[in-house]
Parts: C-alpha cells; structure tokens; sequence
C-alpha cells in the first residue's frame, strides 16, 4: 500500500493555510535561534556536524520566536531551549521510532522521573540533565501549579508514546477516532500552550484555565496544528514503514489517494479554526485580562506555525526530505 502512495507524492498540492488574524514574530529572534543552537550544543544534543546541519535547516527558534512574538526575553530563550530538547527527543523516542530497543523506556521514564523527582538518575540517559535544566528554569519562573500544568502534557506526550507502539505492532491503520485521541497528545502542543499565557498578559487562574469552553479553544488550537503537520510532513511518513499515525495517510488507507488525504485534512484543519473563532467570540467578551492573552497566545500558535513553514524552516521542504530521514538514522546511532 505504501509502495502505492510513495508513487503519487510528485504530484501532490500542499495547502497554505490563512487566519483571519495576523501573525507576529518577536525581535529577539536571532539572537534566541543563536544561543539555542549553543545550550543544546553543550548539553550534548547535538552528536555529529551532519545533525547540527539538520538544526540549523529546521529554524526551531523561529518557530518559537512566532508562536510566541511576545514572550519577555528570558521566558523566549527556556522555551527555545525546550523546543531544541523536544524535537530531538521526538525524534528519537517517539515520531520516528521504528522498533523498541533496550533505551526505549529508560529514556521515556526518566522524562517522567524528572518531573516528578527534579533531579538526574544515577546514570543520566541521553538528554536527560537537559531536560532537568529546563524544568528548573522553568520553576523559577513559575507558580507549581503553572509549571504542573506544563509538567502534565509531557507526561502525556512521554507516555502517549507507549500507546504510538502499539499501533506500529497492530501492523494495520487505526481507525480515524483512536488516531486522534493519541495525536492530540504526540504533537506536544499541550505543554507548549501550558506556557503561552506567560508569554501574554499572564497565568490565567485555575477557575479559568480548566473551564470547558477554554479547555475547548486549547482542542481545537491543537487539532488545527498537528493536523496541518500531518499534512505537511506527509511526504517523509508515507516513505516510513508502518508509518500510520497521520490523517492523511489514514483517509488515504481508506481507498482514497494521498490529494484526497490532503484535501480532507485541510478541510478538518479549516473546521477547527472556524470552530476556534466562533467559540472565542463567546469567550472573549466575559474573559479576563489573562484569559484574553491566552487566547491571544493560541492564535499566536496556530498562525505563527504555519509562518514558520511557510516562511523558515526546512523541515518539510521536499528536498530536505530523504536527507532529514537519513539524519533520523545518524542521530540514533551516534547516541
């Protein structure tokens, strides 16, 4: 089936999204992209020249500088550092994880370990004093109740990965509902909005914060990000084996062709913004200062990811591609 799909990729017509909002990028966008590049260098994350290649195409800082324009800038730099942790660590444990290994669960428990004990192992794992670092920055900066809130997406995130190997084990494609209850989770997007209300006008209280109709907003910000990935990281998935844990590739696996896939996600993608608009319309008039500048801060995210695709990173561009997959490989084996 696979062999199928790879075969319609040269024809294939990516979607721009638009936001009836305009987006923003803050100033500090360099000099964050810079010093990034640097901590993750230090901390060991980076093992080869060919991946430090791989990270200065993708353009992390970038993302983080738009999804978060108005970050002051100590809280912009942890973040970026956050994300240059959270995409290695993706990439390795979770979104391009082949077959299980004897690492595979020491290096997605000791995540958890940090959280819940903040400090190392006796013997830290890859990226582990990295992640540390991060935490500690990130609970001076924060109430505990703030910093659990971010905490328990990358719990999530971590232990959602058990549930991605499972469904490579399963050898078939999910079925559409089980698919996105586990992407909501994989695409770290919950502990990235944990931080987007300190970014703006600040915390927003717990009574506000765990509402439903905010709780809402936060799903349909999420879908309308992972989904949009699905389809612009499509052309590396669909090379992957067993690879069945995008929108596009599922529709497709239905008897549809991969525009067909597209095209159907793209539509799913523009329900959620339309969704996100209509509801913060309600929200937005009784808000709080706070709540206001959260919201602020997932219309900051959902625009400010597909600026970063369209306009920086080259992630996703089709020439990076089979390059970007041999990296995957490289990285693993120079751990």
């Amino acid at each position: 089936m696979l062999e199928n799909l790879t075969a319609q990729l040269e024809h294939i017509r990516i979607p721009t999204f638009t936001f009836p909002w305009a987006g923003a990028c803050s100033p500090y966008v360099e000099s964050v992209e810079h010093e990034a590049m640097q901590w993750a260098l230090r901390q060991g994350l980076i093992p080869t020249e060919q991946y430090l290649a791989r990270l200065t195409r993708a353009k992390y800082g970038g993302l983080v500088a738009r999804c978060y324009p108005h970050a002051d800038r100590e809280l912009i730099q942890i973040i970026a550092d956050m994300n240059y942790w959270y995409f290695i660590s993706d990439d390795l444990f979770v979104d391009r994880v082949e077959t299980i290994t004897r690492d595979t669960l020491p290096n997605l428990t000791a995540i958890l370990d940090v959280l819940d004990l903040n400090r190392p192992g006796e013997k830290p794992v890859f990226g582990e004093a990295a992640f540390l670092d991060i935490c500690q920055r990130l609970r001076r900066r924060l109430s505990p109740e703030h910093f659990d809130r971010f905490a328990q997406g990358i719990r999530m995130w971590a232990s959602i990965a058990g549930l991605q190997m499972v469904c490579q084990l399963l050898e078939e494609p999910l079925a559409m509902r089980p698919y996105e209850a586990i992407r909501r989770y994989t695409g770290g997007m919950i502990p990235s909005l944990a931080l987007s209300d300190a970014a703006n006008a600040g915390k927003v209280p717990p009574d506000e914060y765990h509402r439903p109709d905010v709780l809402s907003l936060m799903l349909h910000t999420t879908n309308a990000v992972c989904w949009a990935n699905d389809i612009q990281s499509v052309a590396l998935e669909v090379r992957q084996p067993g690879q069945f844990r995008n929108m596009v590739i599922l529709h497709a696996a239905q008897g549809h062709t991969i525009q067909e896939g597209i095209d159907y996600t793209a539509r799913k993608v523009y329900e959620e913004i339309d969704a996100f608009q209509r509801e913060a319309s309600q929200v937005e008039p009784h808000a709080s200062k706070e709540l206001r500048g959260f919201i602020t801060g997932m219309r900051d995210w959902m625009r400010g990811y597909q600026d970063w695709v369209d306009l920086d990173t080259q992630r996703y561009s089709q020439q990076f591609l089979e390059q970007d997959a041999n990296d995957s490989g490289v990285l693993r084996a120079s751990r």
